[in-house]
């Protein structure tokens, strides 16, 4: 899963029904990440499991949604607010969602009235590139990749928008996250970065260039960290079963005429016994 933001292009607030409609995506523009979507790249996924998505805030997926989305779908570049085409005058569409803030539940409350009140001015949503090209233009050097298919998962107010190049959510963990909980996020997160390095170097394999002295160094870092927990934390085997199947073993050997196993080595605490006796 993939994170981007975006400012808060709010195209109507309706205080008594508690909805608010804005523009979440601006398709033809090339973000900060490199990455452009196209018109239609939402709505060929809207159709299958749209219902699915949930509006949050801060991407936080163990609270409850803050707001009941009402519509999500695209519109065409004639039906941008201005200030989306001043801010991107290269946009051909963008994505818009339509959500009700619940009553009575502060947290939704309090968000709600930021909105108004325009101290919440960016939205990010979550997300997967189904289909896309990895792209090399001369023309736009920063463009890397084309979304063609997305498949969304939530869409969030945030407080500050995240990287788009960035994966792994903002904020976390959150209070009330179990270990269990973070580490989960943190896995699922570094199979994200994972996916990324290797999409990052097959892309410059195709121009002929490889990973910087850099990030091969952070890589190789975090890859020895990673390695060192893991033998520290590795289980270790219990000495009376290890012992009793290599009794089972020597039995075996015994009876059938095989030769015996070597004695393997006592620990310091068996000796102690032993010089005892």
């Amino acid at each position: 899963m993939e994170y981007k933001n975006l400012p808060y292009f709010v195209k109507e607030i309706n205080a008594k029904e508690r909805t608010v409609t804005g523009i979440f995506a601006v398709n033809g523009n090339v973000d900060d990440g490199g990455d452009m979507s196209v018109n239609g790249a939402f709505k060929a996924r809207l159709g299958k499991g749209r219902d699915r998505v949930r509006f949050l805030w801060m991407h936080n997926g163990y609270n409850p949604p803050i707001a009941s989305i009402k519509e999500i779908g695209e519109v065409e570049k004639s039906d941008l607010p201005e200030k989306v085409l001043a801010w991107a005058p290269e946009a051909t569409g963008g994505a818009f969602v339509t959500r009700k803030y619940y009553e009575d539940v502060p947290l939704s409350d309090w968000v709600f009235k930021a909105i108004q009140e325009g101290d919440i001015t960016e939205m990010s949503y979550a997300y997967e590139p189904k289909v896309f090209e990895l792209v090399n233009d001369e023309e736009r050097p920063k463009l890397r990749r084309i979304l063609k298919e997305i498949q969304l998962y939530d869409i969030s107010d945030v407080s500050w928008g995240m990287n788009p190049a960035t994966a792994g959510v903002k904020g976390l963990p959150v209070p009330g996250m179990t270990f269990a909980q973070h580490s989960g996020l943190v896995v699922a997160t570094v199979e994200e970065f994972l996916g990324r390095v290797k999409d990052r170097a097959a892309f410059r394999a195709e121009e002929g260039r490889s990973l910087s002295d850099a990030q091969r160094q952070k890589l190789a870092q975090m890859g020895e960290e990673i390695t060192s927990i893991l033998r520290e934390t590795e289980p270790k085997a219990d000495e009376k079963a290890v012992l009793s199947e290599l009794a089972r073993l020597q039995q075996f050997n015994f009876k059938y005429g095989l030769a015996p196993l070597p004695v393997p080595p006592i620990s310091g605490e068996r000796n102690r016994g032993k010089a005892e006796e």
